[in-house]
């Protein structure tokens, strides 16, 4: 997968405002100064929004970002939405501001303190985005490796990260 929807200019917009937002977020605990704001992996997804993962020193979240920005509305701000990816379905956060317009998030890890070697956090981006942009392999059967959650629930591996709300 090519970076070019990374260099798209809602994405660098996105990635801007968050640089902007850094310098109040960097003598707070959960900060890492070990990593630098960035967008990784970013695609088309459904009609006319890009996803892909928002890297900062605080948090990297899978982003659904509109191509036309969506004004502001302070009332969806931290509304919740169900949002089908192809590994299933996985409940998004609705954020945004002035600058940027509404988007919605989904966590993958925050905070972001146990990634302290160089490339460590992109690489699990990367993997988390792969797993959560593929869909269920249901021909794993031959493979017979399971986890257990999915054991006890009778479902087949999932390559996806768990669920979080």
């Amino acid at each position: 997968m090519t970076a070019e929807f990374d260099e798209h200019p809602r994405v660098l917009a996105l990635v801007e405002r968050f640089r902007e937002i850094d310098a109040t977020m960097r003598d707070l605990p959960l900060y890492n100064a070990e990593l630098a704001i960035e967008a990784i992996g970013f695609r088309p997804f459904a009609d006319g929004a890009l996803s892909g993962v928002l890297l900062t020193p605080w948090f990297m979240n899978l982003i659904l970002l509109p191509v036309a920005p969506v004004p502001m509305d302070a009332a969806a701000i931290g509304r919740k939405e169900r949002i089908e990816l192809p590994a299933g379905q996985r409940s998004f956060v609705t954020g945004g501001d002035a600058t940027i317009g509404i988007y919605q998030a989904y966590s993958l890890h925050s905070p972001v303190l146990n990634f302290t070697l160089p490339g460590q956090a992109q690489a699990e981006a990367r993997r988390l985005l792969d797993a959560l942009m593929t869909p269920a392999d249901d021909d794993a059967a031959g493979s017979g490796a399971f986890d257990r959650r999915s054991m006890l629930l009778g479902r087949r591996r999932s390559t996806a990260p768990a669920e979080q709300s």
